[in-house]
């Protein structure tokens, strides 16, 4: 939703415009939505209390009970360069868990044959996180003990602490807080033979992968990317690549026949699809 623009869906891998009959692809049908309907989605979202959301939406989401995350744009707000919040929001994003049982069938085996070593890439909304939790509830189930390292709460989506997706028997989760923390502790308290978790993104990400790696844990994460050709000339790829952190890497593609995961070594190199 952004201010003074018609409200669009992403469904079935498209983007669709809201109408009052349902999803249209017809611009001029299209309802729009106004900044004071922005605010108050905001507000509701956050149970008219954005001050117990404020540390998420100063870093530009809130997730809410059963994973749905509202990304949100708008003026940030700052005091000597420290950000204090954001107001005045001009676009909000919902973005609703699925999940789909059987999703990773495909490439279950080879990711065991490759000690569950693995890099899920794929543009935004392609399907990255749907595959890990499959992933992981796969591998948990299979007798390994998972550790879901879920930062902004969409793999299991915990409502008080409980996953309200299934994500396997043998499976514990660190919900919020940084990566470093989450698997800091992890390795340390849980004993995981496995770590998921969403999103990696530049350096920091990249070392402390490379600790999990280096104490015998095998790490299966997720990046945005176009394509795999683009997320190689991304600077932290450089070293994850030099720290043999993944054995092989899927890219979620689209075609008019729906998506197809396609595999790739450690190196880039294409496996087929």
């Amino acid at each position: 939703m952004r201010a003074g623009k018609p409200i669009t869906v992403q469904y079935g891998g498209k983007y669709w415009y809201l109408s009052r009959g349902g999803i249209t692809e017809d611009l001029s049908h299209g309802l729009v939505v106004n900044s004071v309907e922005l605010n108050s989605c905001v507000v509701n979202a956050a149970e008219h209390s954005i001050y117990a959301y404020n540390d998420d939406i100063k870093n530009g989401y809130m997730t809410l009970q059963g994973g749905v995350r509202l990304g949100i744009c708008g003026e940030v707000i700052t005091d000597n360069l420290k950000i204090i919040t954001v107001k005045n929001y001009s676009a909000v994003n919902i973005r609703i868990p699925h999940e789909i049982r059987g999703f990773a069938n495909g490439i279950m085996s080879d990711i065991v044959a490759k000690n569950c070593s693995a890099l899920i890439l794929s543009p935004p909304g392609g399907g990255k996180t749907t595959l890990l939790r499959d992933i992981a509830r796969q591998l948990s189930d299979a007798g390994r003990n998972v550790l879901i390292v879920d930062e902004r709460g969409e793999i299991a989506c915990c409502s008080d602490g409980v996953p309200s997706m299934d994500v396997g028997a043998r499976t514990d989760v660190y919900t919020g807080g940084s990566k470093k923390h989450a698997i800091e502790c992890g390795i340390r308290a849980m004993r995981p033979d496995v770590i998921v978790t969403d999103e990696i993104f530049g350096d920091e990400d990249a070392e402390i992968l490379r600790e999990a790696v280096g104490s015998g844990i095998s790490v299966i994460a997720s990046a945005h990317a176009s394509d795999p050709a683009s997320f190689a000339k991304r600077a932290f790829y450089t070293k994850l690549k030099n720290y043999g952190v993944f054995a092989a890497m899927y890219f979620i593609a689209f075609s008019d026949k729906g998506r197809r995961i396609i595999a790739y070594d450690g190196g880039g190199g294409s496996n087929g699809g």
